[in-house]
């Protein structure tokens, strides 16, 4: 466990910012959120998934958890997700978290900011935010189910369009001031990054979403988090099957006779 919450770290970052109408903005909604922590068992799931199997995270995206009586907050540490043969070779994240709001004009719409603690113990976020709409989430999922290939890239790109990225005004000036002395290219460079450091969570973050649907009512331990861990699912005969054939498991999100998905670990 983190001699530190990462909540608690970019809390103090923002109220040192507050010269900046989004940093308060941050810093309320820090403080009144509901705090998950996925546990390394939850994480190395929710990856699993997404690598192998992200169509099932996109059949259950009706389900997946809405802020909508306070903010979420999750938190996790990123270890359990770093894979041999892809780009983390020297990855020093320790935590990553998301903050999740429903947007003033719409209870019904999500703006999410990610942001993240190096081993060095330095705090960032995202200097870009994302927003997405549960309507659409639902809607997508019904055609997902039903019409939608269970092709890897495919079911990937198709959630990668299902939100947008903006930079608030505010944020988007400590940006440029932050390149004052670059040429043009090198700062609209600089909010790409920063749009690139939002969105390339998304995946993962509606992962973790499906996986806190029958969670997001769960009572907060003494340490102000609820913790959450991924349960396998009983092996079925035609998972063994394809583990067999395939020589490697196939996680996957199942939807429950009740509706509420979770995670199948087989393997």
């Amino acid at each position: 466990m983190p001699e530190t919450f990462l909540a608690d770290d970019l809390s103090k970052l923002a109220g040192s910012l507050v010269l900046s109408h989004e940093h308060r903005q941050i810093k309320r909604l820090l403080d009144e959120s509901k705090r998950f922590r996925l546990l390394p068992s939850a994480v190395a799931a929710v990856d699993r998934v997404v690598d192998r199997a992200p169509w099932t995270i996109e059949h259950n995206l009706d389900l997946a958890a809405h802020p909508a009586d306070r903010p979420i907050w999750i938190e996790f540490g990123d270890a359990p997700r770093r894979r041999e043969g892809l780009a983390f070779a020297g990855h020093d994240v320790d935590l990553v978290g998301y903050l999740l709001a429903p947007s003033p004009a719409d209870p019904n719409a999500t703006v999410a900011v990610v942001a993240w603690r190096l081993a060095s113990g330095t705090v960032h976020h995202a200097f870009s935010v994302v927003h997405w709409h549960r309507l659409d989430l639902a809607t997508h999922a019904a055609h997902a189910r039903h019409r939608y290939s269970r092709i890897r890239i495919e079911a990937m790109a198709r959630m990668m369009s299902l939100f947008q990225v903006s930079t608030p005004q505010g944020l988007k000036e400590i940006v440029l001031e932050a390149h004052l002395g670059d040429d043009v290219r090198m700062r609209q460079v600089a909010l790409m990054e920063s749009r690139l450091a939002a969105s390339g969570e998304m995946l993962f973050a509606f992962g973790a979403l499906v996986l806190l649907a029958d969670r997001i009512d769960a009572e907060p331990g003494e340490d102000g988090y609820i913790s959450v861990e991924a349960a396998p699912l009983p092996r079925a005969p035609l998972m063994d099957l394809v583990r067999r054939i395939t020589g490697r498991p196939m996680p996957s999100f199942r939807r429950r006779r009740r509706g509420v998905p979770t995670v199948s670990l087989v393997g």
